[in-house]
């Protein structure tokens, strides 16, 4: 069961310098913040779309306002997926985020998804092979009518805030930056996060044309209360980042926005002179 609730934010710069650490528990274990310019590990290395895969839509419409299942194929060269197969949704305006695991039955692969009203979406079909991450994207439109109570919330969700520090405090295209996300239970600092198929978290972004999209996990998984996710964001503008936790058996999610400035030019500041 999913449930979305908003979080204030608050950016700050931690001093660091080639890399940076916070203090997890009284273990003394450690998260550790990369070097902004330690991009290589972090970057999702993706085919998206490549020559030889086709993701088969059926041809039946898809409605909004009601739960129904979608079925789908994946043609490859390469045969079936060798791991889960994930799908991201999105409408066009980054305001809908769904996550789900498809279930592959035979030929086809399945999941169960309530759109809350008509309009354009996006889908994002993810998976690994032995030759890496491979994207299938593809733009779908839903008809249908507005689901009633769509953006409820459950009991709950008022126990949990979230503190979210950007580090560093700018966000640069092709450059690492890190969400330390910190999540408090009624107040504390809440260590008994469960794992998403062995991951403290899973998060998701999109730019805001809806071409840069990235999946991303923590590379350290210590049950919270701070969890660290860093990102290299291949192209500049605003983006979407939806990130997803579990605790007492309940998925819930945590929804920013993060302005990616393009990569400074060099010798920027160096050259600046004084006025006389």
């Amino acid at each position: 069961m999913v449930t979305r609730f908003f979080v204030g934010i608050v950016f700050m710069v931690l001093g660091m310098a080639a890399t940076a650490a916070a203090e997890l528990d009284l273990d003394k274990e450690v998260l550790i913040i990369p070097d902004t310019h330690n991009e290589q590990p972090y970057i999702w290395h993706v085919q998206r779309n490549p020559r030889g895969y086709e993701l088969v839509l059926p041809d039946s419409p898809m409605k909004a306002g009601e739960e129904q299942p979608y079925v789908f194929k994946i043609l490859s060269p390469s045969g079936v997926p060798k791991g889960d197969v994930h799908v991201f949704i999105a409408d066009d305006d980054l305001h809908t985020y769904a996550h789900r695991k498809a279930e592959r039955t035979g030929d086809d692969y399945r999941f169960a998804y309530k759109a809350p009203g008509p309009g354009k979406y996006r889908l994002e079909v993810v998976f690994e092979t032995l030759q890496g991450w491979v994207d299938l994207g593809k733009n779908i439109k839903i008809g249908g009518h507005t689901a009633a109570g769509a953006e409820y919330k459950l009991p709950g969700d008022e126990d949990y805030h979230v503190k979210i520090k950007l580090i560093p405090k700018k966000a640069y295209a092709e450059h690492v930056v890190t969400f330390l996300y910190e999540i408090l239970y009624k107040g504390k600092p809440l260590k008994g996060l469960e794992k998403m198929d062995g991951f403290d978290m899973q998060v998701a972004a999109w730019d805001e044309d809806l071409k840069d999209f990235i999946y991303v996990t923590p590379k350290q998984n210590l049950g919270g209360p701070e969890v660290a996710v860093s990102i290299v964001f291949m192209r500049p503008g605003k983006h979407a980042v939806f990130a997803e936790f579990r605790h007492n058996g309940i998925i819930r999610r945590i929804d920013t926005v993060v302005f990616v400035n393009a990569e400074p030019r060099s010798g920027g500041i160096e050259n600046l002179r004084p006025a006389d």
